[in-house]
């Protein structure tokens, strides 16, 4: 996900301090299932957390309304109730399910004998204009469909085209429902390529993602006295990117004034999203991210600064980001946990570092070495290998009679998820060596 798994533990452990156990169960198990709602509870855990250095937090204490907003806070300056909850493009993706039907064809051409890959698939779009604004559709099937119109009209045309001899696979349907350009060059396996109009990008204040999910905590909010606002979380949101925007696009800002304008029952919106700079010298350094806030308060809202002040203190509490809102909402989709340092490794004199985790997979017949840290491992065996220098390192050992004479665990802070093992060798073994 976006935090490291060790450093949403340790402020879970905290919150126990600080709010109900069950509350904290509650939440640890919505960080073990995976799926949409994994962000939502990360981004709880985080905020919650850096709240109650700052002040006396409450959690879903019940207004008039019977409502149970996420926080009742309170620091003797600064008092409010608000709710978190998570912003993604996830309803705009199922409307244009792209990616889907991209590895929809991938599975089925390699069922034909086809390689991993060498698939460029491109999709024209339509745009509906209101008097309000446009928004963009690409041509494909609807999601449910897409699986009878990939073996019914993509699969047979590939067939077809394999059993002519055909080298280079087309596949060209273009009327006013759907509008695709396949084509498979196997020789470009195991890369694949794309193009479709961007879809995900607000043109109208209030019909988008961020709208959609600030109206649906307003409700959340009724009944509370005093100031009142909504925490939003980016789960993978384009319209919180770091971006230029073009003369017809809305921004963040602008979509959350509108929402301010139309529920005077909110005093003010937090967005939080991640922002990252990448190093081009040496471009093998990790990039640096961290947590961007933006505060937008009711017009005359006279505690915005004092709020200001108090999230900036609050993000110093944050742990570091590990991934970007992208991809850390495709890995809580998964069942499985994020990859550690797995095909990484050092050397350095007769040492040789590696992952932990990989190392014990490693040794629990999981993967090889020759697998070169791939997170779906038979997935990664149908692509031709590359040389693991790594294994050919431990194997020169081997043959010149070296053992490891110390093996060393080197323990990684709460913002990685995995550890480093290091073997030292020594000189030749007499045990398996010739005596000199």
């Amino acid at each position: 996900m976006i935090f490291a798994r060790r450093a949403l533990q340790r402020r879970l452990n905290e919150l126990r301090a600080a709010l109900d156990g069950s509350a904290v169960d509650q939440l640890a198990a919505r960080l073990n299932k995976p799926g949409k709602d994994r962000i939502a509870a990360m981004w709880e855990v985080v905020v919650l957390h850096a709240l109650t250095r700052y002040g006396t937090l409450r959690n879903e204490v019940p207004l008039s309304s019977g409502r149970r907003p996420d926080v009742a806070f309170d620091n003797g300056v600064q008092k409010f109730t608000a709710d978190i909850t998570a912003v993604s493009d996830h309803g705009l993706d199922s409307d244009n399910p792209y990616f889907e039907l991209s590895e929809l064809v991938e599975k089925e051409k390699a069922k034909l004998g086809l390689p991993v890959g060498g698939m460029d698939l491109s999709v024209k779009s339509k745009r509906h204009r209101t008097a309000r604004g446009t928004k963009t559709v690409l041509l494909l099937p609807p999601r449910k469909k897409l699986r009878e119109f990939v073996s019914e009209q993509v699969i047979p045309r590939l067939r077809e085209q394999m059993d002519a001899g055909e080298r280079l696979l087309r596949v060209e349907i273009d009327d006013d429902a759907i509008g695709i350009k396949l084509t498979i060059d196997p020789s470009r396996s195991p890369y694949s390529s794309g193009n479709f109009a961007a879809y995900d990008i607000p043109k109208i204040k209030d019909r988008n993602p961020i709208y959609n999910a600030l109206k649906a905590k307003a409700s959340q909010l009724r009944g509370a006295k005093g100031i009142t606002g909504i925490i939003l979380g980016d789960g993978d949101c384009t319209a919180l990117t770091d971006r230029q925007l073009n003369w017809d696009e809305v921004s963040a800002e602008t979509i959350a004034k509108e929402f301010l304008r139309q529920y005077s029952s909110v005093d003010f919106v937090l967005f939080l999203t991640i922002r990252e700079k990448r190093r081009l010298h040496p471009p093998t350094e990790q990039a640096q991210r961290w947590v961007h806030p933006i505060l937008i308060a009711r017009a005359g809202c006279e505690v915005r600064d004092p709020l200001s002040t108090l999230f900036t203190e609050m993000l110093r509490e944050m742990p570091k980001p590990v991934m970007m809102p992208a991809n850390g909402a495709m890995r809580a989709r998964e069942p499985d946990y994020d990859i550690g340092h797995h095909g990484g490794y050092t050397m350095e004199g007769n040492k040789i570092r590696i992952s932990s985790r990989e190392l014990i997979e490693i040794l629990s017949g999981l993967r090889t070495l020759e697998d070169n840290g791939a997170k779906f491992v038979a997935a990664g065996r149908k692509i031709s290998p590359k040389p693991n220098r790594l294994q050919m390192t431990f194997l020169r050992n081997l043959r010149q009679g070296r053992l490891p004479v110390s093996i060393f665990v080197i323990k990684t802070d709460e913002d990685d998820s995995d550890d480093w093992v290091e073997f030292e060798f020594g000189d030749p073994d007499p045990a398996i060596s010739p005596t000199h």
